[in-house]
């Protein structure tokens, strides 16, 4: 190629021998492109250091050539393995990652789906269950593939990518009832799918101990962002201020729980002597702290990977599931 002059897509046509329509599908729709093929085109691309025009190629294939993902945050390490799954995925079928976040508060659902959507999207992909009608109005009517994960929505917009809360909090409330643990609690803000993990894990307490769980809020108990590092003198103080006294407590994530690991070194509390701790989400740490945590492992990873397959089964008019649920496990480790 001359220096000067812009590498084509006839250019690349002819270097490997395909028309310039196969081309543009390698671009716009790699996944109707063979395999060998697409790879010989791919690289070919590559040694001429060819950048694709995706608006040009968008008016050929009708793809925008990106998945949208809206996480409720997208610093918090919870979404971290289905971000990355969603990105590896897009990676295989030619698309890029196109990434916005809540901050955990549903007001803000509305005016972020529907920025989103202005980008016109091959397929949606959110963290969490639109908890406003018109969101839900306005996904119905985009016309493309929309897949919810981390839940089991009775009344799912479109696909579901996910688990059972509910599964997974009884397993928990099971282990503690196991271990000849006699007074649960639950350290979580009432709020999204903490509201269902509760509402499991205390009938299996009540049919397994007895007893119903203390209800101990994270900070003002009004928004998740609050769950930290730092909860841990909150949840002591308030069971000092308490007639019960838990002797085991379920987290709604793994930072709460390490908090209460922390502070309860602080305090002189053995754990999980005197307080057998659980978390949620099995994070990179969890397996790190002293004494390591009991958590819920939760297949973020392949949760995002398979969002993406439905995804594409959509696009592509393939017959196969509209709901994919995965299996939490329960990492029994010294904390409980």
């Amino acid at each position: 190629m001359s220096e000067n002059k812009p590498t084509t897509l006839r250019d690349i046509a002819e270097r490997t021998g395909v028309s310039v329509m196969t081309v543009q599908r390698v671009i716009g729709s790699p996944h109707l492109v063979a395999e060998k093929t697409r790879n010989r085109i791919l690289k070919v691309m590559q040694d001429l250091g060819y950048i694709p025009n995706r608006n040009a190629s968008s008016l050929v294939s009708q793809s925008t050539g990106f998945l949208g993902l809206v996480v409720s945050s997208v610093t918090s390490p919870t979404f971290a393995g289905e971000i990355d799954g969603v990105a590896e995925f897009g990676l295989t079928t030619g698309r890029e990652l196109l990434l916005a976040q809540t901050n955990y508060d549903p007001s803000r659902e509305y005016d972020v789906v529907r920025a989103m959507l202005g980008r016109r999207p091959d397929g949606l992909i959110l963290t969490f269950s639109p908890s406003e009608r018109r969101t839900r109005q306005l996904l119905k009517g985009a016309a493309i593939p929309i897949v919810e994960t981390w839940d089991d929505p009775a009344r799912p917009v479109d696909m579901v990518s996910g688990f059972s809360n509910q599964d997974a909090a009884r397993k928990i409330a099971r282990h503690f009832a196991q271990a000849g643990r006699k007074q649960p609690a639950f350290f979580a803000q009432l709020i999204g799918r903490d509201v269902t993990r509760w509402s499991a894990f205390a009938d299996e307490c009540e049919k397994l101990m007895g007893i119903a769980p203390l209800h101990i809020p994270v900070g003002s108990g009004d928004s998740i962002t609050e769950e930290r590092f730092s909860s841990g003198p909150s949840f002591f103080d308030q069971v000092a201020d308490s007639s019960i006294k838990p002797d085991c407590v379920f987290c709604g994530s793994d930072l709460t729980a390490a908090a209460i690991i922390f502070e309860a070194q602080r305090r002189g509390i053995n754990v999980p002597g005197d307080l057998a701790v659980c978390g949620f989400g099995d994070l990179d740490f969890a397996a790190s702290t002293v004494p390591s945590l009991t958590t819920i492992r939760v297949p973020a990873y392949e949760m995002g990977r398979r969002a993406g397959e439905l995804i594409l089964a959509k696009l592509t008019s393939r017959p196969g599931p509209r709901q994919v649920l995965l299996e939490t496990e329960l990492m029994v480790r010294e904390s409980a």
